[in-house]
């Protein structure tokens, strides 16, 4: 791989050391050379600049849903000194200082989520909104169809699902009638409400998606609404300076939960706190800096407030005023008669939405002006700032109750976490190939369409060949705008509104680059125009997929993007290695072949099959289930947890009913589970011209097949498994 080229000096990533070594200039020696509590307050006011990026790193890591803000204030609370009260819903108002004036800094912890309010039999959580009306009564769209993590009463954070329909049954009325944009629910891998209960999940806990923090191009930081943890940073940032610095009067930051849906944190602070001056650090703004009077309140002194901002090198926009919604049941206005209440909107691209970003040179900028507005001496400029996206501020949540090991469960975490684009599975078929058994790697062999063949057996020619696909859904680029946004088209199919306003990651010439994917389909990096995305590696033809990581639900379901049919792969080499030694002696062979574009027309599989015929073909891939919420109920009903899937018939063809006969009473002898039926889509054995060949696929139901959130359940592989053993053995002719 090609050395990445050299960070701009533009860029934020610096050590404290660094900046420090930096101000011993011969303008500041003197300076630091003075009393040590000088020297302190310079030192304060550096790493202020410096630990806002990282504060808003970290920040922007936890889960905090409305009502559930406990290991946000808890973070704010070790780091923000000062005198600190908390009040009964949970807020944190932090004191500097004594008498007058009195100011006082408000900023909400929370961010836009919702609350379990029933739990279905089946073992679905029902969900209703925590948010108010920028996202309208379209906040579920940004839910539906990603990871989330349910936080349970005793602080506990349990992954799920929230189930989208499968893009194969996108053409049944049935489906899209049921699809109401207005009912969330989430699947978090259980079968019953008991199962629900025994995993500590209950109605009231809230839920909050799954936090993905990346930084783009090295100035950008990207996070779900990031913008509502934008003016704790600053606060946290503030705080610091407020114990090395003197100052007049008193200062008063307060850290508000509950900013969603109505205000109902900020609106007891305003009540609670005495303060002549408010200054309100709100989400969401534009994509300029603004300050205004809350609507119905005192204007202040905002004049005197853009003066100070333009000397800290902020140019902030004015607006009339800004409306705060308190709610159908709270229109009384809560600051008292004569009180100053201004807004400050930080500048957010993206806003509201999943992908919002934040400018680390806007964050420097405006911790440096809020330090002004508070009474504070001017620091040596904007000091640096750091975004590190390895540093967010909350491990993963626990990846199950019941959490796999072994060989076959490793392989599925290894291979899902490639990249493997229909067209760029170079690097699944690599990985594959090192996991292949060292007996079996001699007689492997890659076709000229890029397909992986590993023969079992003594014959020269194969009866019977197991197929598994390397390929997965996603999107490539098509070309870069001269304003830096990448276009991208989709490779395989999947629902375009799944992927829009997500996180995503372009796989370039310096390796996997974080980026944000908009509505428009297209893909931004943060980077200002197509020079940058280029020095970036970023070219047309890059392949791009959603961040891959393998999530464990509960018991032994799991959740990935590529389980379709990374899967499958693994079980073939599962099969292999159990298969070690006990070949030599068929009379026939096999191969097990991984194919490359089954996505895009089942390519792969065609060009192998054009070179050889065998009796039998047997796809191993997803039956694509209804066994979720959204699913039709007359179509491919094969249950999780219920064994592998005979798919008879699908849209690509059907296995002939002797063919079935004979695999399900092979099942029956051995007592592995297994279900059959008819589903939606194809599969690559319906390629084969041969009249003599017969197709037979098999596969693992999949739930929510082509979103970001496939979901399987690993005792489905392992019947699956289970019997392509025993039906290699068959075909060597060793049974």
């Amino acid at each position: 791989m090609p050395n990445p080229p050299p960070r701009s000096r533009t860029g934020f990533r610096v050590t404290l050391d660094v900046a420090y070594r930096g101000l011993r200039t011969s303008k500041t020696r003197n300076v630091l050379r003075c009393r040590t509590g000088t020297r302190i307050a310079l030192l304060g006011i550096l790493a202020s600049g410096i630990l806002v990026g990282t504060d808003l790193t970290q920040l922007a890591g936890l889960d905090g849903a409305p009502g559930d803000e406990a290991r946000v204030i808890e973070f704010i609370a070790k780091r923000a000194g000062g005198v600190q009260r908390t009040g009964a819903n949970g807020s944190l108002v932090v004191s500097f200082g004594r008498g007058s004036p009195k100011t006082l800094v408000i900023a909400g912890v929370d961010e836009p989520g919702f609350v379990v309010s029933a739990i279905h039999p089946q073992g679905y959580l029902w969900l209703q909104p925590l948010a108010a009306t920028q996202f309208g009564a379209g906040l579920h769209r940004y839910f539906r169809g990603q990871h989330v993590r349910v936080s349970t009463r005793t602080g506990q954070l349990v992954a799920g699902v929230v189930p989208a329909p499968s893009v194969h049954f996108a053409s049944l009325a049935e489906a899209r009638s049921r699809n109401s944009p207005e009912v969330l629910v989430i699947d978090i891998g259980a079968s019953s409400s008991q199962d629900v209960k025994a995993a500590g999940v209950g109605v009231l806990d809230r839920v909050t998606l799954e936090k993905r923090v990346a930084v783009l191009s090295e100035d950008w930081l990207s996070a779900p609404w990031v913008s509502s943890r934008t003016g704790a940073a600053l606060l946290l940032s503030l705080s610091r300076r407020l114990r090395h610095q003197r100052f007049q009067g008193t200062v008063m930051l307060a850290f508000v939960t509950q900013q969603y849906p109505y205000n109902a944190g900020t609106a007891r602070v305003l009540r609670s706190e005495g303060a002549g001056r408010v200054l309100l650090v709100a989400p969401h703004g534009g994509t300029e800096p603004t300050l205004a009077p809350a609507a119905g309140s005192d204007p202040g002194p905002i004049s005197d407030y853009l003066a100070m901002a333009r000397n800290a090198g902020l140019r902030l926009e004015r607006k009339a005023s800004h409306t705060l919604n308190f709610g159908p049941f709270g229109n009384e206005r809560p600051w008292k008669p004569g009180q100053e209440v201004t807004v400050l909107l930080p500048p957010v691209r993206n806003r509201a939405t999943p992908v919002e970003s934040i400018r680390g040179r806007d964050m420097e900028r405006l911790a440096e002006a809020l330090s002004l507005i508070v009474g504070l001496e001017p620091g040596d400029g904007p000091s640096p700032t750091e975004f590190s996206a390895a540093s967010s501020g909350q491990a993963e949540a626990a990846e199950a109750v019941g959490n796999e090991s072994g060989f076959f469960e490793r392989t599925v975490k290894t291979l899902v976490g490639i990249p493997g684009v229909s067209g760029h599975e170079d690097r699944v078929r690599q990985r594959i190939r090192q996991l292949i058994p060292r007996g079996n790697q001699f007689h492997s062999r890659v076709d000229p369409k890029g397909n992986l063949i590993v023969r079992l057996g003594n014959a020269r020619e194969a009866s019977a060949a197991f197929i598994a696909h390397m390929d997965e859904i996603g999107f490539e680029v098509r070309s870069v705008s001269p304003g830096g946004s990448v276009s991208v088209t989709s490779k395989g199919g999947g629902s375009p509104g799944l992927f829009a306003w997500q996180p995503a990651s372009v796989h370039g010439a310096y390796g996997s680059l974080p980026a944000v994917m908009t509505s428009s389909g297209r893909l931004e990096f943060g980077a200002a125009k197509e020079d940058d995305v280029r020095e970036l590696g970023v070219r047309a033809g890059d392949s791009a997929t959603v961040p891959k990581r393998y999530r464990a639900l509960l018991g032994h379901r799991i959740s990935a993007r590529s389980l379709d049919d990374r899967l499958g792969c693994a079980v073939l080499l599962e099969v292999m290695r159990r298969l070690a030694g006990r070949t030599r002696g068929g009379r026939r062979s096999v191969e097990f072949v991984f194919t490359v574009e089954e996505e895009t027309g089942l390519r792969g599989a065609r060009h192998y099959a054009e070179q050889v015929r065998p009796r039998v073909v047997y796809p191993i891939d997803t039956f694509v289930t209804s066994d979720s919420p959204f699913g039709p109920e007359h179509l491919a009903r094969a249950s999780l947890g219920a064994g592998a899937v005979l798919r008879a018939i699908d849209e690509s063809g059907m296995t002939p009913r002797g063919e079935v006969e004979r695999v399900v009473t092979l099942a029956k002898r051995h007592r592995i589970p297994l279900q059959y039926g008819v589903t939606a889509g194809g599969n690559d054995g319906s390629v084969f011209p041969s009249l003599e060949t017969a197709n037979v696929p098999i596969g693992f139901p999949l739930r929510y097949a082509h979103t970001p959130i496939e979901t399987a359940d690993l005792r489905d592989a392992r019947a699956v498994a289970d019997l392509v053993e025993v039906l290699a053995l068959e075909e060597l002719g060793r049974r």
